[in-house]
């Protein structure tokens, strides 16, 4: 079996270069994405959509950029926590936003991935406590 904490890291170093070939199959075929914009449109089901999302929003987007501070194996998955930067093409307006991920993961791919604003719910997601990690 994968060690699960570099499924993650290749996860995320795939979003960070903007390989979205790279990215997209570190997702099983069937897999389910949440990224934060899904609280308003919904999960992303499957590699051709989580495709064209990340296409999407890298043309929307002059920085798109996530910065993984920990993350930990948990049962069945990975959280992480971190910081995402955003900065808009049009606007130019830059963000800094805390962030965790969730990943449950089937063999070497994610099978499930959520975003989250919000660090407790990421926690209670994925069935751990603050003391569970240290």
């Amino acid at each position: 079996m994968a060690d699960l904490l570099d499924v993650a890291r290749g996860q995320m170093s795939a979003f960070n270069r903007g390989d979205v070939e790279a990215f997209v199959d570190q997702f099983t075929e069937d897999a389910e994405w949440w990224p934060l914009r899904s609280e308003t449109e919904g999960p992303y089901r499957g590699t051709r959509r989580a495709a064209r999302m990340v296409r999407r929003q890298r043309g929307d987007l002059r920085v798109l950029h996530a910065d993984v501070d920990s993350a930990h194996e948990v049962p069945g998955g990975v959280i992480a926590f971190g910081a995402l930067d955003v900065k808009g093409r049009g606007s130019h307006a830059a963000v800094r936003v805390p962030i965790a991920w969730y990943f449950r993961l089937r063999g070497d791919k994610v099978r499930w991935a959520r975003a989250y604003s919000d660090r407790a719910a990421a926690l209670r997601d994925a069935g751990v406590t603050e003391d569970r990690l240290r």
